[in-house]
């Protein structure tokens, strides 16, 4: 594991380098959330509603609740993109430049996956401190409990791992196809809706929520929200976090046999 903990420390040293990036990436976040308080404002306003239902649910939000959530969810779908990293490997792939990972005793799956943690690192630590402070300003909303924030802590890890192995299995179909680039691109604006970055997916119809439940997009964003906000009983937590730890195993076992079929086939050339 020395190899890979050396690829971590030196992309989080790149990251430190560029400090600007974070700043941006806060920007993005705020200003997300100044748009999405602006609309749930028209809408309450508009609707006379004082709360708004959960579908499937008897629980419900009120405004408050519900924009602490909306906000947790752009940072939580912040901390889990892969951009950079995936841009990379896919210009790996297509500039023959994978080569030299082929003559090493390192695997390509966890090396990019140091890479992937050491590039967002910056991210982390920044953001984290916004959710302290975001903690401090609604105790009884954000992390109610000591149970909450460990279980935000431990579904969020899930969230991130399983947001890489998605990536993963996207990339690697730049083996069989020219550009995979715009894949990755309609991946992240289709998960800025159905991952529920912006909308909470609890407020989706409850027709919609059948399929989600059947795919890990809701363990991307809305469980560790979902944790961090105290919507889940410990049964409950336990249950879900059982399936994603399921998923985990799953698209990782994908990731690595969708690779090995496709390093089988490859011809190293570039272009």
């Amino acid at each position: 594991m020395t190899k890979y903990f050396s690829v971590l420390r030196i992309n989080w040293i790149q990251a430190l380098e560029y400090r600007g990036n974070a700043l941006i990436g806060l920007f993005a976040i705020f200003s997300g959330l100044f748009i999405e308080y602006q609309i749930w404002t028209l809408i309450f306003d508009s609707s006379n509603y004082t709360e708004i239902a959960i579908s499937g649910s008897d629980q419900t939000f009120n405004f408050l609740q519900l924009i602490v959530f909306i906000f947790l969810s752009i940072i939580v779908g912040q901390l889990k993109s892969s951009w950079a990293t995936s841009f990379q490997m896919i210009f790996e792939i297509r500039q023959g430049l994978i080569n030299k990972y082929l003559i090493r005793p390192i695997s390509y799956f966890w090396y990019h996956f140091m890479m992937f943690i050491g590039t967002n690192s910056l991210y982390y630590i920044v953001y984290t401190l916004v959710i302290i402070c975001f903690a401090a300003v609604f105790p009884e909303i954000l992390f109610p409990t000591i149970q909450s924030l460990i279980g935000f802590i431990l579904s969020l890890i899930i969230s991130i791992y399983l947001s890489y192995c998605i990536y993963f299995i996207m990339v690697c179909f730049a083996f069989w196809f020219g550009e995979v680039r715009s894949i990755v691109l309609a991946y992240n604006l289709g998960m800025l809706m159905l991952s529920g970055q912006y909308i909470p997916i609890r407020l989706f119809p409850e027709k919609a929520l059948e399929i989600i439940r059947w795919t890990p997009l809701q363990y991307l964003v809305d469980f560790p929200v979902s944790t961090a906000v105290g919507l889940f009983s410990f049964n409950q937590w336990l249950y879900n976090f059982s399936f994603a730890l399921l998923w985990c195993v799953l698209l990782t076992g994908i990731s690595f046999i969708i690779y090995s079929k496709a390093i089988s086939q490859y011809e190293a050339y570039g272009q």
